[in-house]
Order: structure tokens, then C-alpha cells, then sequence
């Protein structure tokens, strides 16, 4: 399986002509889990306490993106050099600051989404979440929420990506072609990906996934609708209910 660093254009499909599903692969932040935008919060706190200053918009280019390589941009885009000395100092003080975060104040799974993964995996559809997050704090927040991750019938998901387990982070289909590879899924046609960021999307369709937004994170409809989102949800946990989901 290819990876590719640039995501690639692709226009919106119907959901009633997709193939049966046989993995779902879901964002963290933002799509199953509710960490109140901490993340958001001190990756934003990491760039602006070495100087960095940059807009709304700007910071949000950014969201569900691979955290090491988006405080380098962060602080590039907010007129401070990035040298490799200084993005390493402020993904250290981001990491130890949510993990501090998560520790006092842990997040908690969106509505309804561990009674969805348990009626996928149920349907023989494979789980998979993808993170922007080091493999330490998606453990932490995994832990944290008790969720637990392998192939038995006790386990809420079946795999985990993280960030720096791949080589580029979103919106490249590095992590999605992981996920793939290790359930020993395909086709990508089958693959459903739901995320609540611009680049969630991307991701999907550089892979050749079926793109879900959901609206529990900045974006709005017409914000996905001009991404080419293939679906827009409320949340995640109604993925149980697209065509090629329900029919299985």
C-alpha cells in the first residue's frame, strides 16, 4: 500500500452505491472523544508562548493535523523561526501540558459512539481511530475512558494510529493505509472515515475512503459541503446508520 504526502481531489459520492463497509475508521478529538478543546487550547499556547501570533483561521489550517509538525508551521506562520531546538521545546511543553490537562480533568466519549462501535464490530466492520496525537497521550486519553483496543469481543476497538507511528500525518492517507493494513482491509471503497476537520476529509479521500464529517467540532455543513465531504453527521455514532452500514 502507497502513502502519499499530498491529498487528491475527489468529488463527492453517494452513499447508496458504496459497497458493504468493512472498516470504520474514526478521528479522536473532537469526533469520539469530547476533551472540551484542550488540545486545541495548548497547542495554540504552545506557538503564542514563543512569540507566535496568527489568526483564527490561520490556527485552524491546523487542527487534526500531526502536533509536532503543526506547532513547526504555527510558529513559521506566526513570525517566529522555527528551528528544529525550538519546536522541539514547545511539542515537550504541549505534550506535559495536556497530559497534565487530561490527568485533572480527563475527556469523555462522545454520545452514543461506544454503543457504535460495538454494533459495527458487532456487524463484523472493523474499528480503527486515527490521532494527530504521540502515542503516550492517545494511551493516556485510551486509558483514561477505559476503552481498550485488539480483535477480542471485549475490546472496544480493534486498532489505534497515532501521529508519530507513520510517516506524514494528516492530510496524507499515511494513517488511514495503516489502519487498512493491519485489519487486512483492501479496498478502499469500504473504508468509511469520520472526522470533524478539513483535513479528516482530505485524509479520507487521498486514501480513496468514503469522507464523513460530523458537526461536533468547528466545521459546518456547508464548510464540509465544500470540501466534497461525502456525508455530513451530527455525530459520529450515526455512522451506524449509512446505507452501507445499515444494510449489513
Amino acid at each position: 500500500m502507497t502513502t502519499s504526502t499530498q491529498p487528491q481531489a475527489q468529488a463527492k459520492r453517494d452513499e447508496h452505491t458504496q459497497p458493504q463497509a468493512q472498516l470504520a475508521v474514526f478521528d479522536m478529538a473532537g469526533t469520539t472523544i469530547d476533551e472540551r478543546d484542550e488540545v486545541y487550547r495548548v497547542l495554540r499556547e504552545s506557538a503564542e508562548r514563543e512569540g507566535a501570533r496568527f489568526s483564527d483561521e490561520e490556527f485552524q489550517k491546523w487542527m487534526g493535523t500531526e502536533k509536532h509538525w503543526a506547532i513547526r508551521n504555527l510558529l513559521t506562520i506566526g513570525g517566529v523561526e522555527a528551528t528544529d531546538e525550538l519546536v522541539d521545546k514547545a511539542f515537550a511543553w504541549f505534550r506535559d501540558e495536556l497530559a497534565r490537562t487530561y490527568t485533572a480533568n480527563p475527556p469523555s466519549p462522545m454520545p452514543r459512539i461506544e454503543e457504535s462501535f460495538a454494533a459495527l464490530r458487532a456487524a463484523g466492520i472493523r474499528v480503527g481511530l486515527t490521532t494527530g496525537f504521540s502515542r503516550d497521550i492517545a494511551d493516556l486519553i485510551l486509558e483514561s475512558m477505559g476503552w481498550t483496543v485488539g480483535g477480542g469481543e471485549e475490546c472496544t476497538i480493534d486498532v489505534s494510529v497515532c501521529g508519530d507511528e507513520i510517516p506524514s500525518g494528516r492530510p496524507a492517507p499515511d494513517m488511514i493505509n495503516k489502519v487498512m493494513e493491519i485489519t487486512g482491509v483492501d479496498d478502499p471503497a469500504a473504508v468509511i472515515s469520520v472526522g470533524d476537520t478539513e483535513v479528516d476529509v482530505e485524509s479520507a479521500q487521498a486514501a480513496g475512503a468514503f469522507s464523513v464529517g460530523v458537526l461536533t467540532g468547528h466545521l459546518t455543513k456547508e464548510a464540509f459541503a465544500a470540501k466534497n465531504a461525502d456525508a455530513v453527521l451530527e455525530l459520529a455514532a450515526d455512522v451506524v446508520n449509512l446505507p452501507q452500514v445499515a444494510a449489513q
